[in-house]
């Protein structure tokens, strides 16, 4: 089971374990997770941290009270690659992590428990890189057999992108740190996902600085955000058409 709010995000990993075989059945928050959990029978739960209703880490607590879940592997997916990560989520009750954007390799060494993956072969850079390293987010779909999938999971990143962006500058001008760092991060996991590098750092010092009650900084920062936000969507569209049907 795939606990995941983010659209594309859910696409990504669902197209990757499917081709690999396996049966998914999605979750967009914390709460639809315990309740999946408590009606069905999961080999593993792979579970977002920053979810709406109830996030991963309370979702892990509610699902390890339960009978069944006492044993169930839970597998954490989180933005924040840092050392202390996978600690955190242990001691939340979880197996393992995973951070966002991962490769396919990786997602299957935890979710099928076997030895680490094969790393994949790096994308050739461009010498004048595009705002998106689409190649390289082929490459990743090619490896987990799930290339099919990029043409709907581009689709979907150009169609939530504007909303994404109004949602972020309504925060910002708000005012409220919280709702700033949430609107970051949502649009921040799905930039990552693509290979939207630069947006996604950008996104992320938004997110940090909000968190940290620098509105200052979190405003500063979105001033460049929205003009790189726009070269991203735009970029797409154009390369959308031109994507090779294989």
């Amino acid at each position: 089971m795939l606990a995941e709010d983010n659209p594309v995000n859910q696409q990504v990993a669902v197209a990757m374990l499917v081709k690999r075989g396996h049966e998914v059945h999605v979750s967009s928050n914390g709460r639809e997770a315990v309740d999946a959990v408590t009606e069905r029978d999961y080999d593993v739960v792979l579970m977002d941290i920053q979810m709406p209703e109830m996030d991963g880490f309370e979702a892990t607590h509610v699902i390890r009270e339960l009978p069944k879940g006492k044993d169930l592997p839970i597998i954490g997916l989180t933005a924040h690659a840092l050392s202390g990560e996978r600690d955190r989520c242990l001691s939340h009750g979880m197996t393992d992590y995973l951070a966002k954007p991962f490769k396919a390799h990786e997602l299957f060494a935890l979710v099928e428990g076997s030895a680490e993956g094969k790393p994949a072969p790096a994308p050739t850079s461009p010498a004048a890189a595009p705002p998106v390293d689409l190649e390289g987010f082929r490459t990743t779909l090619r490896e987990a057999g799930a290339e099919q999938a990029l043409y709907s999971i581009v689709d979907t990143f150009v169609r939530q992108a504007p909303d994404r962006l109004a949602a972020l500058a309504t925060a910002v001008a708000s005012g409220a740190g919280a709702e700033i760092a949430k609107a970051a991060h949502v649009y921040r996991g799905a930039a990552a996902t693509i290979g939207a590098r630069e947006l996604a750092e950008l996104l992320e010092i938004v997110e940090t600085s909000a968190r940290a009650g620098d509105i200052e900084q979190a405003r500063e920062t979105f001033e460049r955000v929205s003009p790189v936000a726009h070269a991203v969507t735009e970029y797409l569209r154009q390369q959308r058409a031109a994507l090779p049907e294989e």
